[in-house]
């Protein structure tokens, strides 16, 4: 009883402190404000709500409090732009269940904040209402692969669910990845691409794997790119870090407050991760910052104690 007890005290607080942070926005939109982070690219993925029979089977940890916390320091930010990698709610189809995300679209409607979305297999619950429901609040250009460009980064955000768009829909797709990537290649304006989608190809979670489809029809023409650095998926509700032989980088971001996935040990898993386990955060959102010739990534959030934290975890060159 001392524990739910606990546990509620933890949930009013950190309501209170979002709707204060909220309130921050609404009163001082008239007033002088810091500047809102133009270049530096924020992306979060997987913060839908735990769904019933995954409260029962697994194991919840203040997951909405995670979920509104990170939202609150990304306002806190003011970015210019955001992207979201699906997973957004946890059930498409469900009116009720997009009532966080779209408190927090309002809240960056609010500093004018730019944001970018592709689904994940959480949007297509309910099929058609969740397309639906997805279509409200993103452009129905999301869901064929589209591009963006930051400063000299293009971020390229493709959708992966591969199984629910038919063939023509899918073939669309892959025509548009592969033909704007071998335009980006040779578009002087642009130092580095970043590709994107829900599904990782590489992970070693022990609950949803890899995924082999985008494997197979995405990664190669990454690969192949000769300007394309970095490939950001979620799914795995992990912070992972991957690198292959050509110099091509891979993460896995899908901590935005979802329940916590396993992932098999070091010495059993079958991708070698360049960050050591026990210095992930548990809940977390990535910034990509560009300085000078490199790229860095920064990882924000926190681990059980919900004390926030900024870790550096990589550098790559963009030449």
């Amino acid at each position: 009883m001392n524990d739910v007890r606990h546990k509620n005290c933890h949930n009013h607080l950190n309501a209170l402190f979002i709707i204060l942070v909220f309130l921050l926005i609404n009163i001082s939109s008239g007033l002088s404000q810091v500047a809102p982070d133009q270049y530096r690219i924020f992306i979060i993925s997987d913060f839908q709500a735990p769904m019933l029979a995954e409260k029962i089977f697994s194991n919840p940890y203040r997951n909405e409090e995670a979920r509104d916390s990170l939202f609150a320091d990304i306002i806190l930010q003011r970015p210019k732009n955001l992207f979201l990698l699906g997973d957004m709610t946890s059930k498409g189809s469900k009116e009720k269940a997009w009532a966080p995300l779209d408190t927090f679209l309002n809240s960056l409607k609010k500093i004018n904040t730019s944001v970018y979305a592709i689904p994940g297999n959480h949007e297509y619950m309910g099929k058609s209402a969740g397309m639906k429901m997805f279509k409200q609040r993103f452009d129905s250009q999301c869901l064929y692969g589209y591009f963006v460009t930051v400063d000299s980064i293009t971020i390229v955000m493709l959708n992966s669910n591969f199984k629910n768009l038919s063939e023509r829909e899918l073939s669309q797709q892959l025509t548009f990845y592969k033909s704007v990537m071998d335009s980006l290649d040779t578009d002087q304006s642009v130092k580095a691409i970043i590709v994107c989608t829900h599904h990782a190809p590489y992970s070693n979670s022990k609950v949803v794997g890899s995924s082999k489809p985008v494997e197979d029809l995405i990664v190669p023409t990454f690969e192949k790119s000769a300007k394309s650095k970095l490939f950001i998926s979620g799914h795995s509700h992990n912070l992972e870090y991957f690198s292959d032989s050509i110099g091509k980088h891979f993460l896995v971001i899908g901590g935005g407050g979802g329940i916590a996935q396993s992932l098999f040990p070091v010495n059993k898993g079958k991708y070698n991760d360049l960050l050591i386990q026990n210095a992930k955060p548990l809940y977390f959102y990535l910034v990509i910052e560009k300085i000078g010739k490199y790229l860095k990534i920064i990882v924000k959030g926190f681990k059980k104690d919900f004390r926030f934290f900024e870790s550096e975890i990589g550098i790559i060159p963009l030449k």
